[in-house]
């Protein structure tokens, strides 16, 4: 069953949609996962319970959580929903595209502009950065993912996942090669500036043997016994 909830704020108008039997509550185990994303990609929108359900399967590869309660509070421990407002939102209600995108970006690590530096992760600015990064559709943070633009953004994430993996495999190998080739050149120096000594050869003596006398030379007259006449 499908309903839609109006919340006036200000001059605008959100509208927020309500499933009473959306994927996570078909499909909560973790051994069901196939079959939960299969069912969200059908989906007209993304409840909080299916979007909390997830990323945490996303982020820590199961979701040990029986109740909404639970997902909820895990998400909360995360700051997932830092800078939004209302406290828990209803279960079954479409998803705010500004509480997910925080999640991602935490996911991600990113630290995004000056903006976001300055002033942490925000709905809004997570939003526009993760659009800025081609990951999210162009959507306020008020408005709602679908099932499929909810199942796309995760597999983004993923992928995105895999490529800061390569860059860092690629970062690293070259500071391996730096070094081996820093360490390299160093050798080389010290090859150049050590002064080479040769080694003796073996069984060989330094002494001045030649000047030694020899035998029975420097004897004097006076040693010399005389022949009688």
């Amino acid at each position: 069953m499908v309903t839609v909830i109006g919340f006036a704020s200000g001059c605008t108008l959100f509208e927020r949609t309500t499933l009473d039997d959306s994927a996570v509550v078909q499909f909560p185990g973790n051994d069901q996962d196939f079959d939960f994303w299969d069912s969200l990609a059908k989906q007209s929108v993304v409840t909080n319970d299916d979007a909390l359900h997830g990323l945490l399967l996303l982020s820590d590869g199961s979701d040990d959580c029986k109740t909404y309660e639970c997902r909820y509070e895990a998400g909360v421990a995360k700051g997932w929903f830092d800078g939004s407002w209302g406290g828990m939102p209803p279960a079954n209600e479409s998803a705010r595209v500004g509480w997910i995108a925080v999640a991602a970006c935490q996911i991600l690590e990113i630290k995004g502009g000056l903006t976001m530096q300055l002033f942490g992760d925000s709905p809004r600015y997570c939003s526009r950065e993760l659009t800025f990064m081609g990951l999210l559709p162009a959507l306020s943070e008020n408005e709602a993912l679908t099932g499929l633009e909810f199942t796309a953004l995760v597999d983004n994430i993923e992928d995105r996942q895999r490529l800061n993996q390569v860059f860092e495999a690629r970062k690293k190998l070259k500071e391996q090669q730096k070094k081996a080739k820093e360490a390299a050149e160093a050798k080389r120096i010290s090859e150049v500036l050590t002064p080479m000594h040769p080694s003796p050869v073996e069984g060989t003596d330094d002494s001045n043997e030649a000047d030694a006398p020899a035998s029975g030379e420097g004897a004097t007259d006076s040693d010399r016994s005389t022949e009688p006449s």
